[in-house]
């Protein structure tokens, strides 16, 4: 049974080689959220609850998380090296990769969150206006409370990142605190 307390960090996309049509306007616009994601994830982590990283295959189906993560180290711009430098995952996170834009669409990620009760996902990564978005979009029909973290998401431009925030936020009830907001929260005792 899902105890609706019980919160995930869920991490999308933040291993990337931008190597795509808009690539360069969603590095430059991921360059900020990297420190970001870095402190809301030490901040889950430092409470217990748990990280979930789900990340594209980048069609590299022979590979784990750890060779995406050297992949997009070497194939992609600085920026790429910097998200790698700051967010490899770490032997307590629980690493997933995807093939499409949902973290939902035919990975483990529904049967992890079950199996850690899960009632609640905070989203962060990118694309903001894609790939967050869609997951955000899946886990809400699966019923779960569902936060998207404004400045630890990132997209193509400023703009569009604003309209999937006020998207959510409009039409779905999302909430998107910042991350010293939401890292204020977080209940200091241990497990959400």
């Amino acid at each position: 049974m899902v105890q609706p307390h019980r919160q995930a960090l869920l991490i999308v996309d933040v291993f990337n080689d931008f190597r795509f049509e808009g690539g360069t306007g969603l590095a430059e616009q991921f360059r900020p959220a990297i420190p970001q994601l870095a402190l809301l994830r030490e901040h889950f982590r430092g409470r217990g609850v748990p990280v979930v990283y789900v990340n594209d295959n980048f069609d590299r189906w022979h590979e784990d998380m750890h060779g995406v993560v050297a992949y997009t180290r070497e194939a992609g711009p600085d920026v790429s090296r910097e998200a790698a430098d700051a967010l490899t995952p770490g032997r307590e996170d629980v690493r997933l990769l995807k093939s499409r834009h949902s973290a939902f669409y035919r990975t483990q990620l529904p049967a992890l969150l079950e199996h850690l009760r899960v009632g609640e996902l905070v989203l962060a990564g990118m694309a903001g206006d894609a790939c967050v978005f869609t997951t955000a979009l899946d886990a809400h029909v699966h019923g779960y409370k569902v936060q998207v973290v404004r400045d630890a998401i990132a997209s193509q431009t400023q703009a569009r990142n604003r309209r999937v925030l006020e998207h959510l936020r409009e039409t779905l009830g999302m909430a998107t605190p910042g991350v010293e907001e939401l890292v204020s929260r977080i209940p200091r005792e241990g497990r959400c």
